[in-house]
């Protein structure tokens, strides 16, 4: 039989999990309980949450305490509002509208809408437009359906002045509520424990509220105490939220902001097409309000709009994404294109190597006749191991890129120069013939009559001795390597500054 694994809360996650079952208990206890004393639970509580924010600020020790503080201070006159209503409920008195538990309730919210928003700044950081108009699509969204359940039919209704601003404006600061809570979860990329915690207690808050204020407006008739365990509950998740160890450890804003997953793309559509199915499904007869329709009308195009600049939005995200991948590309080429050149090239001179001169050699050599022939030409400095020994190494290599400089000055562009290691180098040439050779030759020699400047100031004599091997027939590369380097030692032998070939030339250099 396979084993279930359980995950047990941590110890630091042990006062969340202690103060939300102590909660779950009360709200048991009042929904089993007939007793008057089952309307306090509200704001037994609610009161609770106060304590749990502080206690939680000073255990956890959050990054910023401001708006813990708010939230804390929200639920203080949340939790009065409650125990008011609780008292009325217990003495069986009908509570009076608007009163003092209204006042404080819309003040409560008012500091939840003042904390979230300091927690949105300092936790999500820049303002994110992608982000806020996400936020914006959904909070529209959201007015839609407020307008056509409960604000619209509270405004047909015969209340008076007074009480009907009242009414009003409980679901317009749960819309506020929205917005900012949709700004947090939606520019949030990595979420803690206690950031979810938070937001859940703003969905069922709100989704409670919508409930309750929507059946009144509507007269649909529901069990009361779904309304109020909706609102313990999400009080419950905001206590925990500040209890959670994770607290201290804020969400990381999301990089890639701009992007448009499809499945957040799709919750935003549905929400822009909430307004046409309202008036056609002529919900609560709003075909025959004129003002309605218009404010639904109104709404629906700034959803568009909304959903317009957030795909502008998405397309420059694409744009800079592709632009950037492009950018890639081209730096993983070039850089490539150095490896490359590094791997066939000398480093100190950036001549050809020996891996390149046996490459193109090969290919040269494969191509040869007696209508197209090539030619290779070993160069070895004269003296200059006495260089290296007496002005030192960086003297050698500063008359190595000048020979370079001076060799590549007197070929062709199509000719190869190569250096070959130390003070040895080469030339492959095709296209020439034994006497276009000799002049090479000529030419290479004249190049180093001149004496080599330093640096530093002095200047030093250096020649060279060259031996050349003619090709007219397809051949070996290895053969060729050894039969140019066999002349090169008899030029060496012979005196040095001088060229020796392989061949003798057919005709007079």
């Amino acid at each position: 039989m396979s084993k279930v694994h359980v995950r047990l809360p941590s110890r630091r996650d042990a006062a969340a999990w202690a103060y939300g079952l102590a909660g779950t208990a009360v709200i048991i206890f009042y929904l089993v309980t007939s007793s008057s004393a089952r309307y306090m639970m509200g704001g037994l509580i609610s009161g609770s949450v106060v304590g749990a924010i502080l206690v939680g600020v000073t255990r956890n020790r959050p990054r910023s305490v401001l708006p813990w503080y708010l939230l804390a201070a929200g639920m203080a006159p949340y939790a009065a509002a409650d125990a008011i209503w609780g008292l009325y409920q217990v003495r069986g008195v009908e509570v009076p509208f608007p009163g003092v538990a209204d006042w404080l309730y819309l003040g409560s919210y008012l500091l939840f809408a003042a904390g979230l928003v300091t927690l949105a700044r300092q936790q999500a950081g820049r303002l994110h437009w992608a982000g806020l108009l996400d936020a914006g699509i959904v909070t529209l969204g959201a007015g839609t359906l407020s307008w056509a359940f409960i604000i619209a039919p509270y405004l047909r209704s015969e209340m008076s002045a007074w009480p009907l601003a009242v009414t009003v404006a409980y679901p317009v600061t749960d819309l506020v509520l929205l917005s900012v809570a949709a700004r947090l979860m939606l520019t949030t990329g990595t979420r803690t424990p206690s950031f979810l915690l938070c937001i859940g207690w703003l969905v069922i808050l709100l989704a409670a509220d919508g409930l309750y204020y929507g059946t009144l407006a509507t007269g649909t008739t529901i069990p009361e105490d779904i309304a109020e365990v909706g609102w313990m509950v999400s009080s419950l998740l905001l206590g925990a939220a500040a209890l959670h160890w994770s607290v201290a450890r804020p969400p990381r804003l999301a990089n890639d902001q701009e992007r448009l997953p499809p499945q957040r793309l799709s919750i935003l559509i549905s929400l822009i097409l909430m307004g046409p199915l309202i008036v056609l499904a002529n919900v609560g007869g709003i075909r025959d309000q004129p003002v309605d329709v218009a404010v639904i009308v109104g709404m629906m195009a700034g959803l568009s709009l909304l959903l317009v600049l957030r795909v502008a939005f998405l397309a420059r995200y694409a744009q800079s994404r592709a632009a950037a991948l492009a950018a890639s590309l081209q730096e993983q080429a070039e850089l490539q294109k150095q490896l490359s050149h590094q791997a066939t090239h000398d480093p100190l001179t950036g001549l050809a190597n020996r891996a390149l001169l046996n490459e193109r050699l090969e290919s040269a050599l494969y191509r040869c006749s007696a209508a197209s022939c090539a030619g290779l030409l070993m160069l070895d400095l004269d003296g200059f191991k006495d260089i290296n020994d007496t002005l030192g190494h960086p003297a050698g290599d500063e008359v190595l890129v000048d020979v370079a400089g001076r060799l590549t000055g007197r070929v062709r562009d199509q000719d190869l120069v190569a250096r070959l290691g130390g003070d040895e180098f080469a030339l492959l040439v095709e296209g020439v013939d034994v006497s276009t050779l000799h002049a090479y030759t000529t030419r290479i020699l004249d190049a180093f009559h001149d004496p080599f400047h330093l640096a530093h100031g002095d200047s030093v004599d250096v020649t060279t001795s060259i031996g050349a091997r003619s090709i007219s027939r397809p051949t070996a590369p290895a053969e060729v390597l050894r039969d140019a380097d066999t002349a090169l030692y008899r030029a060496k032998t012979a005196g040095k500054n001088q060229a020796a070939f392989f061949e003798s030339p057919q005709q007079p250099p």
